[in-house]
């Protein structure tokens, strides 16, 4: 059963990026069901598993005598977290990013805000643990996995309940931002000195002081990226 659902899982994988990158789907279906057999070499329950799968994240819609269709970008779970790795594997298109930094921009001050307010010591302590890892960090997988637990942070000091559930949504959008700002050392740098701001401001209890920090944060990531769009329209 186990490696029956490993294969169901590359499957699922397999095909949400292979449709995200546009490489299935361009004539608006997911290949026949004796194709992906027959590609994958796997069975018929596995297959239609996967498609169900893919169905539940909104990637497509099955009809009979039609198969399955792929559906609008706008009809996908977008803030799931594999689907957010699958847009973001390679390079989503401009307006995505930019709704994907506007909704970072939606969530995170106002959560760093209220930390400021309601922050345990403990849980400016767990701030600064992660600032540390950040800053010592031998690559750049390390510094992500430490500015990923940065943000949890923030979340877990607001106090708010609902803010907690927004975890992996936040993680998803975090992810997709990493992915084209973060390119070399002296961001990274840059990128621990505009945290601490942050934190240094949740520890004095300072709510606009950390709301504004972390704003020039988002405004720091949006020129990063909008940065890496313009060279990438300069060489193509």
């Amino acid at each position: 059963m186990k490696k029956q659902n490993n294969i169901h899982s590359r499957l699922v994988d397999d095909l949400g990026r292979q449709i995200a990158n546009g490489t299935i789907g361009k004539d608006g279906l997911l290949p026949r069901e004796d194709d992906l057999v027959a590609q994958f070499a796997i069975s018929r329950t596995i297959v239609r598993e996967a498609t169900k799968t893919l169905q539940a994240l909104g990637l497509v819609i099955t009809r009979p005598r039609i198969g399955s269709r792929i559906q609008p970008v706008t009809q996908w779970r977008l803030l799931d977290p594999q689907v957010m790795d699958w847009l973001t594997d390679g390079v989503p298109t401009a307006n995505f990013v930019r709704d994907l930094l506007d909704l970072r921009a939606m969530i995170e001050p106002a959560a760093a805000a209220l930390a400021a307010e309601r922050s345990t010591a403990e849980q400016c302590a767990a701030l600064f643990k992660t600032l540390e890892a950040m800053d010592a960090a031998a690559s750049t997988a390390q510094h992500v996995q430490a500015d990923f637990a940065f943000h949890d942070a923030v979340l877990e000091a607001s106090g708010n309940t609902l803010l907690l559930q927004l975890k992996p949504v936040l993680t998803a959008l975090l992810k997709g931002s990493f992915r084209l700002s973060m390119h070399d050392r002296s961001q990274v740098k840059a990128s621990v000195k505009l945290h601490k701001t942050i934190a240094d401001a949740i520890e004095r209890n300072d709510a606009v002081g950390a709301r504004d920090a972390t704003i020039h944060l988002l405004n720091s990531a949006r020129a990063d990226i909008e940065r890496f769009y313009a060279q990438k329209t300069k060489v193509s």
